[in-house]
């Protein structure tokens, strides 16, 4: 290092510590210290494009048949009602003749371009078609070819009965039986649901006599539970009748549960309530309250 010190006359930068030729590049720069490198190079990485492109347009859709025809063209590209000329008067004639040979241009290049497009569809789909008949039928010869002889030759000898024959449907000797049951479930389950249907109608016809129908009976109903003054079914033995609350909180589960156990009401309630259903069950109607 001190002869490097004390080399004045040297007119490039010269530095022992490190490898690299580049003497242009700073300690920051990855080509600071040389690599090396393989000598065949890599395959060239192609860049990320971000988004995706979006679907091109069908210009030959089905529903629109009439656009490669002569008619949709004239349509498309109409001609000017009266022959354009360059007005003697204008300022720039030249560039309103430019601007009628540009027009007559677009016309023609609108043309020329639907009939090459449609004539590149045409030998698309051909080939497209073309293509998938020559595999269906490629698939068909090697489906129906008959069995090479070497296959045949060392195919492991097996008797014929043994062979695995093409059988659609397993034999089923109880399968008479089976859809019989079956058929008798299935009449049943009908037959019950047909039953609950019946007492479901009864059932509305008994309580149709108590439904609200009309708004004077929705307003009487209401007037009657939550009346203005005081309300005799709230009332209890220390309080009027002012608030619902004066029957006690409300019955939670537990409540309704062990209802029956610790009310001599509420299991009179449960008897009659069986007795109903039974009476119910004896005259194959339903009884009113």
């Amino acid at each position: 290092m001190s002869v490097l010190r004390n080399s004045r006359t040297a007119t490039v930068q010269v530095r022992g510590f490190a490898s690299s030729s580049n003497l242009r590049v700073g300690p920051e720069s990855p080509h600071f210290v040389d690599v090396p490198r393989i000598i065949q190079p890599t395959n060239p990485r192609k860049p990320h494009v971000r988004g995706t492109l979006p679907v091109p347009r069908e210009l030959f859709p089905a529903r629109r048949a009439d656009k490669p025809r002569i008619q949709y063209l004239n349509a498309v590209t109409q001609l000017p009602k009266t022959e354009r000329v360059v007005s003697p008067n204008s300022s720039n004639p030249e560039k309103q003749e430019w601007k009628h040979k540009m027009a007559d241009l677009r016309r023609q290049n609108l043309r020329d371009g639907l009939r090459d497009l449609y004539s590149r569809k045409r030998s698309a789909d051909s080939k497209i078609i073309s293509r998938s008949l020559e595999n269906q039928n490629r698939r068909d010869r090697i489906l129906q070819q008959p069995e090479r002889e070497d296959e045949r030759l060392t195919r492991p000898s097996t008797i014929e009965a043994m062979m695995p024959h093409k059988q659609p449907v397993l034999p089923d000797p109880n399968r008479e039986e089976r859809l019989a049951l079956s058929r008798a479930r299935l009449e049943a389950k009908q037959a019950q649901k047909e039953i609950e249907r019946k007492e479901h109608l009864q059932s509305l016809y008994v309580n149709a006599r108590t439904f609200i129908t009309t708004e004077e009976q929705l307003n009487a109903e209401i007037d009657r539970v939550f009346p203005e003054g005081e309300n005799p079914a709230w009332r209890n033995d220390h309080q009027p009748g002012e608030n619902i609350w004066n029957l006690g909180n409300p019955p939670t589960v537990f409540n309704l549960a062990n209802k029956t156990r610790s009310n001599e009401a509420a299991r009179w309630d449960v008897s009659q309530e069986r007795v109903k259903k039974l009476g119910e069950a004896l005259t194959g109607g339903k009884l009113r309250e």
